[in-house]
């Protein structure tokens, strides 16, 4: 047999132990790969049905094809700077853009018929008309033609163009979900690609380590060859073959073990009921890494080869008898230091993925782990896919819980992703602790504040305007930064929208948002439903042995159907009515109850809300229509009623001394006389009623105008309504506006009142917060009426939340972050997983060259007495030395990979960066883990001498002994 043959096909126990080692290694890199590939095309596959058709850049140089859109920055009257954007008349339909008006503006927000606007060439005015439907632009942008904004000032041109379904490295998409998992998964790819590569430096250390003892275990063959006039070059050859062999063996069992493990760990996680759902097939996309890689690991176990087997080759034959004999130096006993080097390599890289996937870990939590609670539309994957109406955020806040509504989404600008979110930044920050470091809060659509961390990483500062897509629909925002925050954790990479433009970006109404999240838990109880009373609405009199209605109105906070009984009470009378509202309704019902005699009373209903209630004698009598000032001479026209508004007929009316009588109506013309103050009553068997009337000369004949607020009393989860009555007293028509002026709500008209007319309004109102709020009502600019009424808290609207199945644990970063990585928890754990194996297999084989190279040692201290426990103690000691060492200088070199990979702009996955610096009890559990493996590799590394006899540890018989034999021993 030819030595070629000898040396290459010839192989020893180790030599299997390395292909075991060489394939721990590349079950690693192959693992590693399916797990990070699989996690990465989850969210891509689900976001693949929501491409961009097209991408918005701010530039000057636009393709033919493109649509080129002129925008001006102008300011309003009020002084509130707004966007103003030309569309041309022949812009395609296809890109969701409105038709402007011939002339003035399309604008999507209040109710003004005309506006002047100041650029910074010119001013305009002009009507602006209302938009209803949702463009590519913001409600909040005023839409016209190029002209216009030609008048104004052209700041600066927006340029659509067709992106051919790709993620666009300069602009941003028109839709932004899918590029944003492209580019965040190439992102993650490369970091983890460049950290797992270190086990190409294991693969090399597992060679060089087997080939050199080989190269020991054959040194009378290679003397043999050499003497016989073989070149240093063929014995490099066959050993860098024989490698280049046991690496390929190494690579196709670690093929297979890549394969195997990933997915026993994936049906173990849900065997045990672990979220998984990823698919850990040899993909088109893994194979095109892996194959690159495998070929380069081969020809790294073979230049290791080739290296290994340099001292057999560069001296004279004769000499190669101690030319690689091991020398045992200061402090070891039967380890050699030359092991501290392979060693460190092993744990560096070790410690280096440890510390990644300990960083990635660390960034979520503080996001993922909270003491408060969210809430968002249970069964949603995503809590892009979340709607929560923003009214939740109310009535929490009025139950004095820190709660923030929140509008997530997805951004890519410039090919670099990010997450946004839209809030209100005191809320926000009540959350999550954040703190403005420069600048101030954004306070209109048009601004933006960003998180300190996502600033360094898009290289943004204060004053620096940014063109944002939209996230799940198409849209287009342009957004000016003013201010910078810092944040726990992954929360200061985030840009943070106003509600209003990250509503538009999101596709979702404004009175809509993903999620809401508290920085304390909501907590229900047992007797909870998630079925509450919000508001009762009933008259404040009514009248006696009759019935009053009184209006319920309820919520299902939860999300499937319930059946609620309301039941009513007055005193001893009750009655009670079986409702079923959908999840999430609020519907309204009225209920009767008999009164009985005169008195005051109390409404309850459910035992939940109450509000009192005068009964009276149904014969009392009321004025109506007196006017609060009157010229002298006057005779205002005014009306004489009971309570259940029956017109009292031939009823004497006094005015001071002077009495007049009413009509068969009720009605009287009331001789007001001269100036001064006077007092008008009217006097029954049943009651008296009196009003005041001031007769001036400065008294104009305006109408009588009453308001009042159904219901007086309100929670923030309803909306009241006002009620406006408006009568003409006087003997001539009148003409004149009315306005009506709410929180949140002011509408106006013309009116027109003939003598005697009475006509009536009914104003809804927008939801508040709790507090109490003013109604005014003007004609002609001045206020003739005015009310006021109070939103409350009310803590059973929390419990009911509680109790719904709104709530959860997590917080909507987190659900963020696991939609872009898959399942992190999972990913993570098999990472850490295959990353110990890997170590075990590499330092395994640097200590097996120790062993080997000191075995005649090892045979002297059997020999002379000692057992194999004594030896497994005398190396477990050199292994403690040589693995604490290596445990601090591995940490060194991966603290200086971490910054190399920072500096390199590796650390920033998804737009999140992940800290370089790993806590201090992340370093310490890695010294002892690295220590561990350390301890754990030189067992399995002289196990195979323990138990053979000392004459055949001196002499290198490697067969492995009987039991019997053991026995004898």
């Amino acid at each position: 047999m030819s030595y070629h043959r000898i040396l290459i096909r010839r192989w020893s126990q180790r030599d299997r132990l390395a292909i075991v080692m060489v394939a721990l290694t590349v079950a690693f890199l192959t693992g590693s790969t399916l797990l990070i590939v699989a996690a990465s095309a989850q969210p891509i596959g689900l976001a693949d049905e929501l491409r961009s058709s097209g991408t918005a850049t701010v530039t000057e140089d636009a393709p033919e094809d493109a649509l080129t859109l002129p925008i001006a920055t102008a300011t309003r009257e009020d002084g509130t700077d707004v966007t103003v954007i030309g569309i041309p008349a022949n812009a395609p339909s296809s890109w969701n853009v409105p038709s402007p008006p011939d002339s003035g503006f399309l604008h999507g927000e209040g109710n003004a018929t005309t506006i002047q606007l100041e650029g910074t060439d010119g001013s305009v005015a002009a009507a602006v008309e209302s938009q209803d439907e949702r463009y590519l632009f913001p409600p909040n942008w005023y839409i016209t033609t190029p002209e216009t904004v030609a008048e104004l000032g052209t700041t600066e041109t927006l340029v659509l163009t067709d992106s051919g379904n790709q993620v666009p490295t300069i602009g941003v998409p028109l839709r932004a979900a899918l590029g944003f998992f492209l580019t965040g998964q190439s992102q993650l790819l490369s970091l983890m690609g460049a950290v797992v590569s270190g086990g190409a430096v294991l693969v090399a250390v597992t060679v060089y380590s087997v080939t050199r003892m080989s190269v020991r275990d054959r040194l009378a063959t290679i003397r043999t060859a050499r003497s016989t006039g073989a070149t240093p070059r063929t014995i490099l050859g066959t050993f860098a073959l024989r490698a280049a062999i046991l690496t390929t063996v190494g690579v196709l069992l670690g093929y297979a073990l890549g394969v195997i493990l990933p997915n026993a760990v994936l049906s173990a996680a849900i065997y045990l009921g672990f979220p998984a759902a990823l698919d850990l097939g040899a993909t088109t996309q893994a194979l095109f890494i892996l194959i690159p890689a495998y070929l380069g690991l081969i020809l790294i176990g073979a230049v290791a080869g080739a290296v290994a087997a340099w001292s057999a080759v560069r001296d004279l034959p004769a000499q190669l008898s101690t030319a690689i004999e091991g020398r045992n130096q200061s402090g070891l006993v039967l380890l050699d230091w030359r092991t501290f080097v392979p060693a460190t390599a092993t744990l560096s890289v070790f410690m280096s993925v440890l510390f990644v996937i300990s960083a990635l870990t660390l960034t979520a939590a503080p996001v993922a782990t909270t003491t408060g609670s969210t809430i968002s539309e249970p069964g949603t994957a995503h809590p892009l896919n979340s709607q929560v109406p923003m009214e939740y955020t109310n009535a929490l806040q009025a139950d004095g819980v820190n709660a923030s509504a929140e509008v997530m989404g997805f951004a890519v600008v410039d090919g670099q992703p990010f997450l946004t979110r839209g809030v209100e930044y005191e809320s926000f920050a009540s959350v999550t602790d954040a703190e403005l470091k420069e600048g101030r809060m954004h306070t209109s659509p048009n601004e933006a504040i960003v998180g300190a961390s996502l600033a360094r990483s898009l290289d943004v500062e204060i004053g620096e305007t940014l063109v944002l897509g939209g996230s799940v629909e198409e849209g287009v925002s342009r957004v000016t930064v003013v201010g910078v925050y810092t944040a726990p954790g992954a929360h200061e990479d985030q840009l943070l929208l106003s509600l209003p433009t990250a509503q538009h970006l999101a596709g979702l109404s404004n009175d809509e948002v993903n999620l809401i999240r508290t920085d304390e838990a909501i907590e229900g109880s047992e007797a909870s439903s998630s079925v509450t009373v919000l508001d009762i609405s009933a008259p404040e009199r009514a009248v006696a042995n009759d019935t009053v209605d009184v209006d319920v109105t309820l919520r299902n906070h939860g999300t499937t159907e319930r059946s609620h009984t309301v039941t009513a009470s007055l005193e001893d009378e009750q009655t009670e009515q079986e409702v079923t509202l959908g999840g999430g309704e609020q519907q309204t019902v009225q209920l009767s109850l008999p009164t009985a005699g005169p008195g005051d009373r109390a409404i309850e209903v459910n035992g939940e809300a109450s509000q009192s209630i005068t009964i009276v004698d149904p014969e009392t009598p009321r004025l109506r229509g007196i006017p609060a000032e009157a010229p002298p001479g006057s005779e205002p026209l005014v009306e004489v009623q009971t309570v259940t508004n029956e017109s009292l007929a031939n009823t004497a009316v006094a005015i001071d001394d002077t009495t007049v009588e009413t009509d068969s109506d009720g009605r009287v013309r009331l001789p007001v006389g001269s100036t001064g103050t006077r007092e008008v009553r009217v006097a029954t068997e049943n009651g008296t009623a009196t009003a005041p009337i001031e007769v001036t000369a400065d008294a104009d004949r305006e109408p009588v105008v009453s308001t009042d607020v159904v219901p007086k009393s309100t929670t923030a989860l309803t909306a009241p309504e006002v009620r406006t009555t408006v009568y003409n007293p006087w003997n001539e028509p009148i003409e004149t506006s009315i306005r009506i002026i709410g929180p949140g709500t002011t509408t106006e008209e013309q009116i027109q009142l003939e003598t005697g007319e009475r006509t009536e309004y009914q104003t809804s109102l927008s939801r508040q917060p709790p507090g109490t709020y003013d109604v005014q009502v003007e004609l002609s600019g001045t206020v003739r009426a005015e009310t006021s009424y109070e939103v409350s808290g009310d803590e059973r609207a929390a419990m009911a939340l509680a109790s719904s199945g709104y709530t959860n644990d997590s917080s909507g970063l987190d659900q963020a972050i696991e939609a872009a990585v898959g399942n992190i928890t999972l990913l993570l754990v098999a990472l850490g997983g295959l990353a110990a194996s890997m170590t075990i297999g590499g330092l395994s084989a640097a200590m097996t060259r120790a062993v080997h190279s000191r075995r005649q040692a090892i045979g002297i201290h059997r020999a002379v007495g000692a057992g194999p426990y004594a030896v497994l103690q005398i190396v477990l000691r050199d292994a403690f030395i040589i693995g604490s060492l290596g445990s601090i200088g591995a940490l060194i070199v991966s603290l200086l990979v971490m910054q190399l990979l920072d500096v390199l702009g590796l650390m920033t996955i998804y737009g999140i960066h992940i800290p370089t610096l790993p806590p201090v009890r992340v370093v310490l559990l890695t010294l002892v883990i690295g220590l561990g493996l350390t301890l754990c590799s030189a067992t399995i590394a002289v196990g195979s001498l323990l138990y053979r006899s000392p004459a055949a540890v001196l002499t290198g018989d490697n067969r492995v002994p009987t039991r019997g034999e053991i026995r004898e021993r």
